[in-house]
């Protein structure tokens, strides 16, 4: 089964730029024939596995860009995590609720595997349509500049129309201001609606070195409205919860979109706390004492809730968008969870857990690269 087959092209056209499915059928950029190879090679594992019944076939051809990507993301965890042993599809867990699968390791017992997905938020969606909308219409203005624009407010949707005649008016009139090569101005797009809403679009502008080419470079900074990533993990492990079974070892795998950006400081903060450092004074012959300091951690994150110790382990993965299987899976261990995996469970290529060394102390194993 091919990618084409799930949803038919003049639908996938009508979807957003941003969506996955759009690049990978009509943009022409290096890296797209992997995406496409991926799709279509984990389109076959599912049809090996048997899984691609109605419900998920009809959640990867959906127009809804989050049940797509959640159903990849399954799909990719069980590829990766196949070679661990035989895999069972939708076990049932707490409450007769189901999972996304069950792993059967050659030296261990089952797992119970459960996979969540972190989205962006609906601020995040707000600002990443209206950056869609802002750079198609910088692209279609040709001029020597280098545009950045960044979101100082967004209550409302920006007035595509409004934008496209102020930025043709600034261009012009920065053509006969800016003479020198790298000479920057800044400049705010400011738009007030009805209902009282603000939007406010900072603007800066570079001249780029080459006038002979006049193509507007844009780009876009994602300003300072942060979600709280911590929070975010907490919430789907929780949700997790729901459904992981009471006397089984269990694996929560947390996904998401490329532009949560979910990574090792957030996942140690959410399971352990925030990293903490204490000294050790010696006494010396002079009065200056030296100190060591030692970091650890407090569990006064997801680990330390009685409810949580049902929670054996919590992976992140790293997607890649690649033919060949090349993502990375990372496994946060919970130190006081009531059906530890040993960490020989779970070796495979790619995989580095974090595993309690000593009191309130963690350790990666083996060492885990930057992502």
């Amino acid at each position: 089964m091919q990618l084409s087959e799930l949803l038919p092209p003049e639908k996938i056209r009508e979807l957003p730029a941003s969506d996955w499915r759009h690049k990978i059928l009509f943009d022409q950029w290096p890296g797209v024939e992997d995406m496409r190879g991926c799709v279509n090679r984990l389109l076959d594992f599912a049809e090996r596995q048997k899984i691609l019944d109605t419900e998920m076939l009809s959640r990867l051809g959906s127009e809804d860009h989050d049940q797509f990507l959640s159903a990849i993301h399954e799909i990719t965890i069980a590829e990766f995590l196949s070679p661990l042993g035989n895999i069972t599809w939708y076990p049932l867990g707490r409450n007769s609720r189901k999972g996304e699968f069950r792993i059967i390791p050659a030296n261990y017992e089952p797992i119970f595997v459960e996979v969540k997905t972190i989205f962006l938020s609906p601020d995040e969606r707000k600002r990443d349509r209206n950056s869609d909308v802002l750079r198609d219409i910088a692209h279609q203005i040709p001029s020597q500049f280098r545009i950045n624009l960044e979101f100082l407010k967004l209550q409302h949707d920006v007035t595509a129309r409004r934008f496209r005649s102020w930025l043709r008016h600034k261009i012009d009139y920065l053509k006969g201001e800016l003479t020198l090569p790298n000479h920057e101005s800044q400049l705010t797009f400011s738009e007030t609606f009805d209902n009282g809403n603000i939007t406010e679009v900072q603007v800066t502008f570079v001249r780029m070195q080459n006038d002979d080419l006049p193509i507007t470079a844009c780009d876009m900074t994602s300003g300072n409205n942060q979600i709280d990533l911590r929070e975010r993990v907490i919430q789907v492990v929780d949700g997790a919860l729901e459904q992981l079974p009471d006397n089984q070892p269990t694996l929560v795998v947390i996904a998401s979109e490329p532009l949560v950006g979910l990574g090792e400081i957030e996942m140690i903060a959410a399971m352990f706390s925030y990293t903490k450092v204490a000294y050790k004074f010696y006494k010396t012959s002079t009065p200056i004492k030296n100190e060591e300091p030692t970091i650890y951690y407090s569990l006064q994150g997801i680990v330390k809730q009685s409810i949580r110790k049902r929670l054996s382990v919590v992976g992140v993965w790293h997607h890649k968008w690649t033919k060949d299987p090349e993502g990375a899976l990372d496994i946060y261990h919970n130190p006081l969870a009531a059906r530890q995996i040993p960490y020989h469970v779970l070796e495979l290529p790619n995989v580095c857990q974090l595993i309690p060394k000593g009191k309130d102390t963690l350790e990666w194993t083996p060492n885990r690269p930057q992502h």
